[in-house]
């Protein structure tokens, strides 16, 4: 039986971790603030990992639409 490579796989949770540390880093806020913003972006986010986006692209469109929700 082979076992599959995971090194190159992410659960949802830990990519969700990185999304909210990098809002964290970038606002200069605690982890739980940021990850409020996070939570509060749920489409945007959720959409992000269906298309396979890095936990970094992801911030940077969760900041950009709290910012310029239009």
């Amino acid at each position: 039986m082979t076992i599959p490579d995971q090194s190159n796989t992410q659960t949802y949770s830990v990519w969700e971790g990185e999304v909210t540390q990098f809002v964290a880093d970038d606002l200069d806020i605690s982890h739980s603030d940021a990850a409020g913003i996070v939570e509060g972006q749920p489409f945007y986010v959720q959409q992000a990992w269906g298309k396979g986006l890095n936990s970094r692209e992801t911030a940077d469109k969760v900041l950009k639409e709290c910012r310029d929700p239009s």
